[in-house]
């Protein structure tokens, strides 16, 4: 555990590359007959079991210094017997590539840790029982994946994860026949699918969106090598996005206006609160950008304004339950939230009482990079010093974070004791 404390942030960073971006770039990379090159990386743990899994089915990946140079000819050729898949605790990882790594007659074993296989795999087992696809959980942290995939219809939830529809979405034009992809109900996390819809199009790929309700495959399609830069991330971003718009004063590099990223939104999320005028409880919908809600939360709060952030249990089923742990941490810190079931309600008790500060407050990360993050930036704002456990788990997705926390002003150094 580490006390970490800052007043104000101040200098110039620029944010890591998009991780949604990359992980997609690696991926559609790795599938394409001819060498690829891909700039702008960071290997972040999330990233590297991507980079990892995808030479696991036969693409060459020469990692350097800020690029990638991949070669995805001999992909899915001359696969080894009993393939293991570490995906870490990278939910990217295992669902981009739990149905690619059968578009070949395949028997691949999947591993993970933390709360990853506590994470919904469901869509896909409904779908792959209607094709025959065998699976079966090893224990807790594995499972077994036999078979191979099928030009077809698959249906999918809306309101679970994008990411099943995304790896439909690689795996399907390598097929042969057309296939479908109905979603049922709204497509929440649209964003994120347009993100992979633009990599495919880069990529060669043809698929065609009917208005998000279904999308149809054409098969036998191929995958064209090409150059790209990732562009920079705006959910790690958004992290002294918020920072400025609480006091700090930080030169922001390399973000892009025409982002198709979602967690751009955070722009507009700040623009709101800070013209809000109404007595009325402000309401902010956070179903299509779930990893900014911490780190908009702590911006709600240190307005005073009553604000409540809806439709946003998806929270839950994150690295940590990140509804609860955004409530708990944050409360700690003297702010007024209530964890409700789908929402966060922040400044609306008329009674709130702000206990004394203490010389030191106990934070937990649980064990989560967005919430550890998260305070970080909230240390900005809280008078004391914050005592912060797992610090390494932002290498999940930021790995030198702390290192710009640094080179901002922030301090980080050994608890000594009362």
């Amino acid at each position: 555990m580490k006390i970490i404390k800052a007043d104000k942030l101040v200098g110039e960073l620029s944010p890591p590359p998009s991780k949604s971006v990359l992980h997609r770039y690696i991926i559609v990379s790795s599938l394409a007959k001819g060498i690829s090159k891909i700039e702008n990386i960071s290997f972040s743990e999330d990233i590297i079991a991507t980079i990892q899994a995808m030479k696991k089915l036969g693409a060459k990946i020469e990692q350097k210094d800020n690029y990638l140079l991949i070669d995805g000819r001999e992909t899915f050729k001359n696969l080894n017997e009993n393939i293991v898949i570490d995906c870490n605790e990278s939910g990217s990882t295992l669902r981009f590539l739990f149905p690619l790594s059968i578009v070949k007659e395949n028997k691949i074993l999947f591993k993970g840790r933390g709360k990853l296989f506590k994470r919904p795999m469901t869509p896909y087992f409904e779908n792959f029982e209607k094709y025959k696809i065998k699976y079966s959980h090893v224990d807790e942290n594995e499972i077994l994946l036999e078979g191979d995939l099928k030009a077809g219809i698959y249906e999918i939830d809306g309101n679970i994860s994008s990411q099943f529809i995304t790896g439909l979405l690689f795996s399907l034009p390598l097929l042969d026949g057309e296939s479908k992809i109905i979603i049922n109900g709204k497509l929440e996390s649209s964003n994120y699918v347009d993100i992979s819809l633009d990599c495919l199009s880069k990529f060669g790929i043809k698929i065609i969106n009917n208005s998000y309700h279904e999308f149809i495959i054409e098969g036998n399609q191929s995958y064209r090598a090409g150059n790209y830069r990732t562009e920079a991330d705006y959910s790690q971003a958004a992290f002294f996005l918020v920072a400025n718009a609480i006091g700090s004063n930080i030169k922001i590099n390399d973000l892009s206006e025409n982002s198709l990223q979602g967690d751009k939104k955070i722009i507009d999320f700040i623009s709101e609160i800070d013209n809000w005028s109404s007595k009325d409880t402000l309401i902010l919908d956070g179903s299509e950008t779930p990893d900014i809600i911490p780190i908009l939360s702590l911006k709600a709060a240190v307005s005073g304004k009553k604000i409540e952030i809806i439709n946003v249990e998806r929270l839950r089923i994150k690295e940590s339950d990140r509804l609860k742990a955004t409530v708990e941490e944050l409360s700690k810190l003297n702010f007024d939230l209530i964890e409700k079931k789908n929402s966060i309600l922040i400044n609306s008790r008329e009674d709130f009482k702000v206990n004394k500060n203490e010389k030191v407050v106990s934070l937990s990360a649980h064990s989560d990079h967005r919430i550890a993050m998260m305070i970080a930036i909230a240390s900005t704002c809280y008078d004391g010093e914050i005592l912060l456990d797992n610090l390494d788990c932002v290498k999940k997705s930021y790995p030198n974070f702390w290192e710009v926390f640094l080179s901002l002003g922030g301090k980080i150094y050994e608890y000594l004791g009362k």
